[in-house]
């Protein structure tokens, strides 16, 4: 039977057994609610994800990853529609997680952006060991011009991610 509702396309339905799609066909996102429960809702697509791409062996580091940049922006942006982003890079090998709040990256005094920026770091603090223990890089995206909100991004390279996934616990 096809996999498709037009008559006009016929494609083969997968079969259970398939080889894992290729990492550089990486490429997820979702919207969900901020609130208690959307880093578990956000680790869990991020599981599925890694795991039909071949990419099981980082999925240690990038769940942590993607929990803690979830949390965090539930914290900021409670009950509020937060995006999530997850794509590989080709270009380092590495899996790029993106997650996006509405709450303001500036806000008009430049000491209470200062003030939540620092904050919104200090909720971060075990995503950055992570992140630095993984070898990758992390950080806040400064807003565009025809955009509000805070972007908050990860890249975890996957020779480091793997080593730090088979450390013990």
């Amino acid at each position: 039977m096809p996999a498709s509702l037009c008559p006009l396309i016929s494609r083969p339905v997968p079969k259970p057994g398939l080889p894992p799609l290729a990492p550089q066909k990486l490429a997820y996102s979702f919207t969900l609610p901020g609130g208690p429960e959307a880093a578990g809702i956000a680790r869990d697509n991020a599981r599925i994800s890694l795991d039909k791409h071949g990419l099981s062996n980082i999925t240690l580091p990038a769940l942590q990853v993607v929990g803690e940049l979830t949390a965090a922006a539930s914290l900021f942006a409670p009950d509020q529609s937060l995006y999530i982003h997850l794509r590989w890079r080709e270009e380092d090998n590495a899996l790029r997680t993106i997650v996006w709040d509405p709450h303001p990256r500036t806000h008009a005094n430049p000491d209470a952006t200062a003030a939540c920026v620092a904050h919104r770091k200090g909720q971060l603090l075990l995503l950055a060991r992570t992140v630095h223990e993984c070898g990758g890089t992390w950080g806040l995206s400064e807003p565009a011009d025809t955009s509000e909100g805070t972007r908050v991004w990860a890249d975890l390279p996957r020779t480091g991610a793997a080593a730090y996934a088979r450390q013990p616990l």
